[in-house]
């Protein structure tokens, strides 16, 4: 099971990075003092999408005050997924007890949508929690179709 993993981290990479292509499958931003990395997850699991979004603070320093009760529940008011014509609200988004005191580590779970656009799919946080900032990450449905596929042959 953990080779399986690790096999499917490398091909993730790899795909993202394959000829020049920007399949932004994992991504990176830094925005007012916080380092943000979203990452597609594949999965056995055909019928949901699953990401896990790191925030730390850019200097390294431990993140304070974070057991509050905000940080933790609510949370699927704060993301979305903008696909073609429609907006999924996660199923779930799960705070990851990680032990990483200088960040916090969240699981985004959407439901898979039927058809995914070539390139105007994007994951949209609403980030009223760290840096009270809209982001969006822009995302290539084929991408994550492509290394989907990899999955389903290992």
């Amino acid at each position: 099971m953990r080779n399986k993993v690790i096999i499917t981290a490398l091909l993730l990479i790899c795909c993202a990075c394959k000829k020049g292509k920007k399949a932004l499958l994992v991504q990176e931003k830094n925005i007012n003092g916080f380092s943000l990395s979203l990452q597609y997850l594949p999965s056995d699991d055909k019928a949901l999408l699953r990401f896990r979004l790191n925030i730390n603070n850019s200097n390294g320093s431990p993140l304070k005050n974070t057991d509050h009760v905000r940080f933790n529940y609510g949370l699927d008011t704060l993301f979305s997924f903008v696909n073609i014509k429609d907006t999924l609200h996660p199923v779930d988004v799960i705070r990851v007890a990680n032990g990483n005191m200088n960040g916090i580590e969240y699981l985004l779970l959407f439901n898979r949508p039927h058809a995914f656009s070539q390139v105007n799919c994007e994951l949209v946080f609403k980030d009223w929690l760290f840096t009270n900032q809209l982001m969006s990450f822009p995302l290539e449905g084929s991408a994550i179709a492509h290394v989907d596929s990899f999955n389903q042959q290992i």
